[in-house]
């Protein structure tokens, strides 16, 4: 116990004085229908004004024939707001990406993700994306932008989990303590969980 202790002081110290930038990783567990179908990794890289935070995933699941599906995307924060992101698919049936990034008074946004497409701007800066919710617990009613679609949803709070409207699919995020426990994920391919590995 006392070892642990002293291992997380000086790891803190480490990043917060030595290097002015600390990391944390999560991974993950996809499944659908209680089957494991792949693995999915977090990262977040924190200094003093700007966060960034990257996912990594791979998926082989069965759609009438085998699909594979590689992702992955970077979003970039600066004083707790989203100011550019990227995501990239790429997969055996299509390769897809988008990038948003904020410019003077609103985001230019170019989507390109599974039979979608947007170039919409939009004029707010936002604080939440898909990949800060697997670290923070958001709030009811704050403002939610997804990195691959490029569009705002108002996150609603219901009993034991928080519900985001995503281009028609909605999707829940489950926390306990504050810590991202899993999310169910509506998708016009397949629903899946996204689930927290167990240390």
């Amino acid at each position: 116990m006392k070892f642990k202790l002293l291992f997380s002081i000086l790891f803190f110290w480490h990043c917060s004085i030595q290097s002015g930038q600390c990391q944390d990783f999560i991974e993950f567990d996809i499944s659908v229908a209680g089957i494991n179908i792949g693995e999915m990794k977090a990262t977040k890289m924190k200094s003093e004004h700007k966060l960034k935070i990257e996912i990594q995933s791979q998926v082989r699941f069965w759609f009438f024939t085998w699909i594979d599906v590689k992702f992955d995307s970077e979003s970039n924060y600066h004083n707790g707001y989203l100011v550019h992101a990227t995501s990239n698919t790429a997969s055996n049936k299509g390769n897809f990406s988008s990038s948003i990034y904020w410019n003077k008074d609103k985001y230019i946004v170019n989507s390109n993700a599974y039979k979608f497409e947007n170039q919409t701007p939009i004029h707010d800066l936002v604080a939440y994306s898909t990949s800060k919710l697997y670290f923070e617990e958001p709030n009811e009613n704050d403002v939610f932008l997804a990195e691959n679609f490029g569009t705002l949803s108002s996150i609603s709070k219901h009993k034991g989990y928080y519900e985001i409207e995503v281009n028609g699919n909605r999707n829940k995020f489950y926390y306990e303590n504050g810590l991202f426990v899993k999310a169910v994920m509506q998708s016009p391919i397949k629903n899946y969980v996204v689930s927290r590995k167990s240390k």
